[in-house]
């Protein structure tokens, strides 16, 4: 899992990338907003510099188009470092989304540190992914935590690691 410390620059460019109080279909009701947005500049930034061609194209299917691929880049705030036993998640409500990557990254929720957790194919990701009902609880050995959507999950062990 790959460390990237957040810019104050970044930060700044999050805020004003959705100018809406909630994204359809938040679990957080829009609480997140700032996170998953950082977590877009991140991922933005990162394959900008190593000179792919990337282009911000938010719609309800996908955040980044990166090479002609289109990604729905997937935030979750912390308050530590993820370990592989975490979960990524995508809300039942979601599933059909039209993208082609999702990839997955943890905010702390100082806004200091984000963690490149990894990604998958969309086609890989449900193929692969366990299915939990809202309300369920996820025990995954560190944490107990109560499911607020239907979702589908694979643990951050599961996904492919980011590469140069």
């Amino acid at each position: 899992m790959e460390l990237i410390k957040i810019s104050k620059e970044q930060i700044e460019r999050a805020k004003k990338l959705y100018p809406f109080q909630e994204l359809r279909g938040s679990i957080t009701k829009g609480k997140g907003n700032l996170i998953g947005a950082v977590g877009e500049i991140i991922v933005y930034d990162l394959f900008t510099s190593k000179g792919y061609k990337v282009e911000f194209n938010s719609t309800y299917d996908y955040d980044l188009i990166i090479d002609e691929l289109k990604v729905d880049v997937k935030s979750k705030g912390t308050n530590y470092k993820p370990v592989n036993s975490f979960n990524c998640s995508i809300p039942a409500a979601q599933k059909k989304q039209k993208c082609d990557y999702y990839f997955f990254t943890y905010i702390t929720y100082d806004y200091k540190n984000c963690y490149l957790a990894g990604y998958k194919s969309k086609e890989s990701f449900f193929k692969e992914a366990h299915f939990a009902k809202k309300g369920e609880l996820d025990n995954n050995g560190s944490v107990v935590w109560t499911f607020k959507a239907d979702c589908y999950n694979l643990l951050i062990q599961e996904l492919d690691i980011f590469k140069d």
